[in-house]
This record gives C-alpha cells, structure tokens and sequence, in this order.
C-alpha cells in the first residue's frame, strides 16, 4: 500500500478488536439472532485482514453477494470518513482485489463443493487466501460431520475459518461450558466462539471461548453498530 494509504491505517484500533486472529487451520464462530449483525461483524474481520495486506475468501451462503460488497463498502467508508487525508475511494480500490466473494445456496453447499471451487480459484484466478469467511451456513440443517469436515478442509489449506450460526430466542440449550446452541453439542471443533447481541448504545461482542480457551468471565466490549470496532467505554 502507497504512503497514504498507510497514514490513513495509523493509530487505526483494529489491533484492540478483542475477536482475536485465529491461528491457521482453526475454526472459529460467530453466534447471535438473526438481524444481529452477524455478517457485518464477519466483514469487519475480514477487512482487518485486508488491511494488513492479506486476501480474504468470503463464502456466502443464501446470502446476495451484492449485500456484502455493500457492507465491505459500508464499512470502510465509516471506519475511515472521519480520518484526516484518508481518501476512502483509493482505499477500496487498494483492497478490494484482495476479496473474493462466493456465493452458494444452501441446498447446494457441501464442503466438498467449497474445497473443489477453491480449488478452481487458485488455479485460474491465481487467488490463495489467508482467511476463510463461511457466512450464512444453516447449523440447524447440519449435523456434526458437515463441520468436521469444513474443519479438516481448514487444516488442509492451513488458514483459519470464521463462520456465523444463528441463535433462536425459543431454544435455550446451554452446555456445561457455557456454550449456547446451535453448537453446544459441538463446540470442541471450534477454537473460538463469540457471540453478539444489540443492546442500548452499540453492540454487545462476548468471547466465550478464545484459541482454545473458555472465557467465563467479563460482560465483553461494546461495539460501535456501524464500524463494529470498540467504542470508548468498550471495557464495561
């Protein structure tokens, strides 16, 4: 990236982001209700590694392409409008070449399906990402197999994988972990589990399990509903 785009990504507070990096060959997964923010929060991951220079599969899953090209847009747009001699519109067009986006719907996908399009990816578009985003995948249609698979095709590519699952207000279900359904049965394929929730003034991000490692603790961080970066007070 040019000098100004640089200066532009200085002092930026991706770093405090608390949705750590997932170490490659991990699965990682975001959890909230629909209309929660899901594939924003999702997005906002993938343009950290963007930013860093680094290319980024989104995977959508009954989800219009189209919609989340708006939220790349959106987002970058928001998190750098306000930044002095940041032009946004050459900052787009630096990073989006570093973006891939592919649809399937959901009668269609099987993780055998994703790897061979990966694979078509790289041989033809020479495109090889460091990141793996699996967005609209429906966990209540899917057992246990489907997700080891996804996992093992993480590990065969060697980059980590986030995925988003839906929450239901009538199902309660909660492991002894502390872990939630759709993946309290099945949480030990994750490495890192996160979950979101709108509340009064942002939104609510908690880690529940990071790298391995259950988070029993803490109340989590406060998200700005447009950026999906840490407000001020983001440690209340």
């Amino acid at each position: 990236m040019n000098d100004t785009t640089a200066s532009c990504l200085k002092d930026l507070d991706f770093e405090k982001v608390p949705v750590g990096r997932l170490e490659p060959g991990k699965l990682g997964v975001l959890l909230a209700r629909a209309g929660a923010g899901k594939t924003a929060c999702l997005t906002q991951i993938a343009i950290g590694y963007m930013l860093r220079g680094e290319s980024v599969l989104h995977v959508c899953v009954d989800i219009v392409p189209d919609k989340v090209k708006v939220w790349y847009h959106e987002l970058l747009k928001d998190i750098f409008s306000s930044k002095p001699g940041c032009n946004v519109t050459e900052l787009q067009h630096q990073v989006e070449p570093l973006r891939f986006i592919m649809s399937f719907l959901n009668q269609t996908f099987s993780p055998d399906k994703l790897q061979q399009s990966i694979e078509n990816l790289k041989a033809q578009a020479k495109f090889s990402p460091s990141l793996l985003i699996l967005d609209g995948l429906d966990f209540d249609r899917n057992e246990r197999p489907v997700f080891e698979k996804i996992g093992d095709l993480a590990r065969e590519l060697d980059i980590p994988i986030w995925m988003s699952a839906r929450m239901h207000r009538h199902i309660s279900d909660v492991n002894e972990r502390g872990i939630p359904y759709p993946i309290d049965k099945m949480d030990d394929l994750f490495a890192s589990v996160a979950s979101l929730a709108p509340e009064s003034g942002g939104i609510r991000l908690r880690m529940l399990k990071q790298n391995e490692n259950i988070n029993s603790s803490g109340t989590g961080w406060l998200l700005d509903p447009n950026t999906f970066l840490l407000l001020k007070d983001a440690s209340k």
